[in-house]
Formats: structure tokens, C-alpha cells, sequence
């Protein structure tokens, strides 16, 4: 299979994003991280879910913490991703591994090599994934970092349209734009939810 060629049209619509992501102050990024946190925990899938995969946010994202937070005083289970030769698993998420787990060299706090934790797909499956992005459109095309885990794990759960999650992605307003550039591999997300 030959690599898939980098794309001008994502790599510049990257760009343009992460400049806007950039020119946002800390306070306007705390503002929008609040509402999307009040959407997200009134949405009739979130309440629904008791297993949710998310993600541990760096400063350029929606912070996640809260989210993370309230799931484990629901009493839900939280997943949160960890890379490793070349594929994404989502691992569970203890009480206070916050504060323990290594960063990778991209600044994403993951669980480390000997921190052993199940994994979603092997004990139970996932309700809700809340996935990260770069830039998404209504209508849930979505531009990822480049890397393809989220497409390539949301594919295989989606081989079982039975068991498969509801895919929400969360987002500052400026990662919502008209048209997102895809391809094939490229997943759709079922709902983007962002502050406006």
C-alpha cells in the first residue's frame, strides 16, 4: 500500500487554524472550553454513555479536564488514547493518573509503557468517543492532526454498525469552517459541538 500524499489543501487549512487557535486569548479559550463543557454534559448521548473515550487536551484545544472530571464523578468509566507503534488504543483513565502520565514529544499526556490499564475494546467496547481535531464542518467532516489514528480506530469500530459509539468532536468556534478537505479514509464525526 503506498503512503497516502500529503494533501496542500489540509496542510494549509492546518495552518490557517492553528494561526487563529494562536491569536485566541487564554480567557476566550476558558470561555468556550465552559460552554461546550455545559453542552457536552447535557447531551442526551453523553447522559446515556457510562463508557466514553476523550482526550487529554494540550493549551491549543477545548480543555477536556472538566469533562474528564465529571465522568469519573458519575461514576462512567473515561478512556483517553495512547500511541504507540504506529496504532491508538484507548486505555482507562484511574483516579489521579493525571498527574503521573508522561508527555509524548507532540505535549499530549499519555499513560506510559508500564502502566498497565484496560483497554476499551477488550473489556466492553465505547459508547461515546469525544475526539479531537483540528477543523471541522457542520456538517461533520473533520481535519485531524495528520497522523490518521482516529480515522483508522473509528473505521474499525465502525465495521459493527451495532456496537459502534456516537462520535462527537468539541472545538473552539474558529476550528468551524464551511468545507473541510477529505478523502477516503477520512471518518465523518456524528455532531460537532462548539461554543456559538
Amino acid at each position: 500500500m503506498s503512503p497516502i500524499k500529503p494533501n496542500p489543501a489540509k496542510a494549509l487549512l492546518r495552518n490557517e487554524i492553528a494561526a487563529k487557535i494562536a491569536a485566541l486569548t487564554n480567557e476566550e479559550k476558558k470561555r468556550q472550553s465552559q460552554i461546550v463543557y455545559e453542552k457536552v454534559i447535557n447531551h442526551s448521548w453523553y447522559k446515556s454513555s457510562s463508557r466514553i473515550a476523550l482526550y487529554m487536551s494540550t493549551e491549543n484545544e477545548i480543555d477536556t479536564a472538566p469533562l474528564i472530571k465529571h465522568i469519573q464523578a458519575r461514576g462512567a468509566a473515561a478512556f483517553v488514547p495512547q500511541y504507540a507503534g504506529g496504532r491508538m488504543r484507548m486505555l482507562h483513565l484511574e483516579t489521579g493518573d493525571e498527574q503521573t502520565m508522561p508527555k509524548t514529544k507532540h505535549g499530549i499526556s499519555q499513560h506510559g509503557k508500564d502502566q498497565s490499564r484496560d483497554d476499551a475494546l477488550g473489556t466492553g467496547g465505547l459508547d461515546l468517543i469525544i475526539a479531537p481535531g483540528v477543523a471541522f464542518s457542520r456538517s461533520g467532516d473533520r481535519l485531524g492532526h495528520g497522523g490518521g489514528y482516529y480515522d483508522k480506530f473509528i473505521t474499525n469500530l465502525r465495521l459493527n454498525p451495532e456496537t459502534a459509539p456516537k462520535i462527537v468532536a468539541v472545538a473552539f468556534n474558529c476550528q468551524v469552517v464551511d468545507m473541510v478537505p477529505t478523502n477516503e479514509q477520512d471518518q465523518k464525526v456524528n455532531e460537532v459541538i462548539f461554543a456559538e
